[in-house]
């Protein structure tokens, strides 16, 4: 048995790359076992999380071991560290973070982290939140629920139309072990809408497509432009009409449409209301 104590300590990131190396290659061996001990979030992110045992102090000052485990069927492990690799999270963010937000996908991965600085005056790192992205992915909802059930802090931000996603069905939620009313939340729904690109009014869409996707000279976007296309699919209606207008450039998708007008806010009054109180229930959440 070989053990090691902060053995990366004071070493540039090449060296300890390789220090890393030389552990991987011990733990090959079949007649050795190697423990680490370390605090370096580099280190801890190079291993599978299946093999990371987290120590920590408890409020009566006695120490208790944390690991991801679950006895519910072999190879559990591997299947959910899998899983967080696929959807981002690292190793130090699964053991330190207080808050998980889930998202539908890029859009939202994209958009969020700038919409919560804006309209909460810090990023979502230093208010201690996890964000990652679903992918409309049943195996995001088995993480969502190995999370919830070791009692970590989920919170689930979907648009309102994913009431029909197969993955998001409301059975499902309640079989992660997600509480409805306290950690799901359907963007636009409250409002009508279907999706968070309804969020923003017809003028902020205007203002953005007259930046970025000009139309032909003398032929500015107005707000009557984007008005038309409400009431179904609008993200889809919407960048197929700057696509076939547009003078010359276009954007490239949803994600990067929405983007481009986020991008553009500088205020926290300009996030729309709706997303202001459900990054305040995060951000309480992770508290």
């Amino acid at each position: 048995m070989v053990v090691y104590d902060e053995p990366d300590t004071h070493l540039d990131y090449r060296h300890q790359r390789t220090v890393m190396d030389i552990i991987r290659k011990q733990c090959a061996l079949p007649h050795v076992s190697v423990i680490v001990a370390t605090h370096s979030m580099n280190l801890i992110d190079g291993v599978d999380i299946a093999d990371v045992v987290h120590l920590k102090l408890s409020d009566s000052g006695r120490t208790l071991v944390e690991r991801l485990d679950d006895d519910t069927h072999d190879g559990i492990d591997f299947h959910l560290g899998q899983i967080a690799a696929a959807v981002g999270l690292r190793n130090s963010v699964l053991l330190h973070e207080r808050c998980f937000l889930a998202v539908e996908g890029p859009t939202e991965q994209q958009c969020v982290p700038l919409l919560f600085r804006l309209s909460q005056g810090l990023p979502l790192q230093a208010a201690g939140i996890a964000l990652w992205a679903c992918d409309n992915n049943e195996g995001a909802l088995h993480l969502a629920g190995y999370l919830v059930k070791h009692h970590r802090t989920v919170m689930l931000m979907v648009d309102a139309d994913s009431r029909t996603n197969k993955h998001f069905k409301t059975e499902k939620l309640i079989k992660a072990g997600l509480d409805l009313t306290k950690q799901v939340s359907y963007v636009g729904e409250s409002e009508g809408y279907n999706e968070l690109e309804e969020l923003f009014s017809d003028l902020q869409w205007a203002a953005a497509a007259n930046a970025h996707w000009p139309r032909p000279k003398g032929q500015p976007w107005s707000a009557d432009d984007f008005t038309e296309h409400r009431g179904g699919k609008f993200s889809e209606r919407i960048l197929y009409m700057i696509k076939q207008r547009a003078a010359e450039s276009s954007p490239n998708g949803k994600a990067d449409m929405l983007y481009a007008l986020v991008s553009m806010l500088t205020t926290p009054e300009e996030v729309p209301q709706q997303l202001r109180d459900i990054f305040t229930e995060v951000q309480a959440l992770a508290c």
